[in-house]
């Protein structure tokens, strides 16, 4: 009888994450760009001294927009569409899906440590096909940037710990200052990481050089922190962030594995909820399974889950931080919890396969619905509309929540007659660092009403403007997915 060959576990992992490279790829372009999105899509699409300026008033490093632009640049010397095609969504997204594609052996790695080359393999598969971290690679903004690199960096300290070398340390430095970089929330997740290695009882020696190393890491920061002074004038303002509570904390764990929640206005929005429901139970299942694995493994393997747990402490300082400044959210959580896959993929290698391949696919299935269906504000769609209709004299008036994507997207008809129409002034952190002056108005521009000129509003479906002259009424309405194009026009117009 023939005996059955068998990959070996490099192969195996080639395999997994070519697979997860190939449904990145192909997804990246399907939705438009969303909330958050379209304020990359705007400073990326700036000079590099005004993208340095507007990130600088706005709440992150810098280090995501300069790759993004140097992205965009390439696409632009290549001849791409600055707009919309492979200069639109594919380039913006590119970043993110290479730091998408590099978690999935990076993760692997990590559970390989707790329990051999099964665990790794089913990591690698959960990691490739699981809502949070597929998603995660389509998102164009900084958190999976982060998050790539914070693993990287867990991985590298780790190594650095057991068998320390100046190569090793210096390529720790390196990762985790990248990781700064991108995110700030990333010095919370080293100080979790450090805690993990000190755990592992290193020397005391090797303990102060982890110590020293993760201090210039995060100290690396310090001169853009000097840049970007304006942003220490967001301490004292508002946030969106919600209170700390049980329902708070309940919703933030759950998207570890669900990805980002869905509107329940979309198109089959009940149904794409009702999948995240299933990817969270499958995926928490997965991670207990981990506590029933854990008596299969030898001491060495108990130190490994134990590292990977401690890994992810800083989400717990988050949450302690948020008793007084709410701060406790899944964007900024997923650049340091990702570490609890690896024990997930522990636990799947623990099950009988058929289960364990069953819960995969539980989480398989929503991961992919959510991709291909439309999920995003498809204000996009309303621009040709747009482009044909509104003259000299008329406004295209938005609510904040589309009108980056208008400014990035539209042409300069419409940007010239563009503006966020509200009673009151947009708070900062819906981006407004990227308005150009005079973006937002509270009433019509007299030009507009002295020439009968018309109201284009875009929100979303139901919104209705701010208060509008007297004789002014709606003609006519479009609507694609959470976007509708209303004209308002004064009746002798």
């Amino acid at each position: 009888m023939m005996r059955r060959a068998h990959l070996s576990y490099g192969r195996t992992l080639t395999l997994i994450t070519a697979l997860g490279a190939v449904l990145r790829f192909a997804l990246m372009a399907r939705q438009s760009l969303g909330y958050d999105e379209d304020f990359s899509a705007v400073v990326v699409h700036q000079p590099v001294g005004r993208m340095i300026e507007i990130v600088s008033r706005d709440s992150a490093p810098p280090l995501f927009y300069l790759l993004e632009r140097a992205v965009v640049a390439v696409a632009d010397l290549l001849g791409l569409a600055s707009f919309g095609g492979l200069g639109g969504p594919v380039a913006l997204r590119l970043v993110p899906v290479l730091a998408g594609i590099a978690l999935i052996p990076l993760l692997a790695a990590m559970a390989r440590r707790v329990a051999g080359d099964a665990a790794g393999a089913w990591t690698a598969v959960f990691a490739a096909l699981a809502p949070t971290t597929l998603l995660l690679s389509g998102f164009a903004r900084m958190y999976g940037l982060a998050a790539a690199l914070t693993v990287a960096a867990a991985l590298l300290l780790w190594r650095a710990t057991e068998r320390p070398s100046p190569a090793r340390w210096a390529a720790y430095v390196a990762a985790a200052a990248a990781a700064v970089w991108s995110d700030y929330f990333a010095a919370v997740a080293l100080a979790g990481i450090f805690a993990a290695a000190v755990w592992l009882r290193p020397g005391w020696r090797t303990a102060a050089v982890a110590f020293i190393s993760t201090a210039i890491a995060v100290a690396s920061i310090t001169p853009w922190l000097f840049v970007a002074r304006a942003q220490f004038e967001h301490t004292g303002q508002g946030f969106w962030v919600p209170p700390l509570s049980p329902t708070m904390v309940g919703g933030t764990l759950a998207q570890l594995f669900m990805g980002p929640p869905v509107d329940d206005r979309l198109p089959l929005g009940r149904l794409l909820i009702a999948l995240q429901d299933v990817a969270v139970v499958a995926g928490f299942t997965a991670l207990g399974g981990a506590v029933f694995a854990w008596r299969r493994l030898d001491q060495d393997g108990r130190r490994a889950a134990v590292f990977c747990l401690l890994a992810t402490s800083g989400v717990g300082l988050l949450a302690v931080v948020s008793l007084w400044r709410p701060l406790l959210d899944a964007r900024y959580a997923g650049v340091m919890w990702l570490p609890l896959f690896a024990l997930a993929g522990v636990g799947l290698a623990a099950m009988p396969r058929r289960f364990g391949g069953l819960l995969v696919a539980a989480v398989a299935v929503p991961a992919l619905a959510l991709s291909v269906a439309t999920t995003h504000p498809e204000t996009p769609s309303l621009i040709p509309g747009l482009e044909a209709e509104v003259g000299r004299h008329d406004v295209v008036a938005t609510a904040w929540t589309h009108y980056l994507i208008l400014l990035d997207e539209a042409g300069p008809g419409v940007q010239a007659r563009l503006h966020v129409l509200t009673p009151d002034d947009p708070p900062w952190y819906v981006g407004t660092a990227a308005y150009p002056a005079g973006a937002v108005i509270h009433a019509l521009p007299a030009d507009v009403i002295a020439n009968h000129g018309r109201v284009f509003w875009i929100a979303d479906p139901g919104a209705a403007p701010p208060a509008l002259p007297a004789g002014y009424h709606s003609s006519a309405s479009r609507c694609a997915v959470l976007a509708c194009l209303t004209t308002y026009g004064p009746a002798d117009g």
